[in-house]
């Protein structure tokens, strides 16, 4: 993986992490249910946006087997 894309997956990291807890600030809050679960949703979209830019850089450095582990996982 580049030092571009890594820094590319840090930032999106960064951003899960402020959803999360402003989820977290949400339940504290008691906002309603369907603010709060909308929000989960989003945090959800973007690990997986996450998983798959991992899964891509791994289709080169694992073998086969490894790689269609990592893939049942995933799914």
């Amino acid at each position: 993986m580049s030092l571009e894309e890594k820094k590319k997956l840090q930032v999106m990291l960064k951003r899960i992490q402020g959803q999360v807890g402003g989820i977290e600030r949400m339940v504290s809050d008691d906002k309603n249910c369907d603010a709060v679960v909308t929000q989960v949703v989003a945090s959800m979209s973007s690990l997986k946006s996450v998983a798959k830019t991992l899964l891509a850089d791994a289709v080169g450095s694992c073998s086969k087997e490894e790689y269609t582990k990592l893939l049942k996982r995933f799914l």
